[in-house]
């Protein structure tokens, strides 16, 4: 038997005899110098130190590409949130201006429509006023 089986062994539960619960027993030293038997113990947590070092520095590399993927699609749906909300602005503003435009046409026909009454209005006019001056002057000649 190996000494780290044998040291485990001796760490098991023994059965008590019939009747008794099965409890730890006593560890004795096989060994004059306890820590030369429990070196290959220190061995072993060694190596699963070592090796859940390794498990945390492989999750730190991982955290970091992961973050640094996560910042570039951040940036990337930040970018096309931009290009979206421009296609967005100039379709508004496109928008706006054909409905300025539709409003300066209107008013612009209103106003053609209201100089078209004046100019009628006037013509309607004329020949009264120019009897009112022509009377004023004959009677002012004469």
């Amino acid at each position: 038997m190996t000494p780290l089986a044998d040291l485990l062994d001796r760490l098991r539960l023994r059965r008590q005899p019939p009747g008794r619960a099965a409890a730890m027993v006593g560890v004795p030293a096989v060994e004059p110098d306890i820590s030369a038997e429990l070196a290959p113990l220190f061995d072993r947590l060694d190596e699963i130190d070592a090796e859940a070092g390794a498990i945390v520095q492989a999750a730190k590399s991982a955290a970091v590409v992961i973050e640094r993927d996560a910042r570039l699609e951040a940036e990337r749906i930040l970018k096309q949130a931009a290009r979206e909300a421009q296609i967005e602005a100039d379709r508004l503003r496109r928008e706006r201006l054909r409905v300025a435009e539709l409003e300066a046409r209107t008013i612009l026909a209103d106003a053609r429509a209201e100089a078209e009454r004046l100019r009628e209005r006037a013509a309607q006019r004329t020949p009264a006023v120019v009897e009112d001056v022509l009377e004023l002057l004959v009677r002012g000649a004469g």
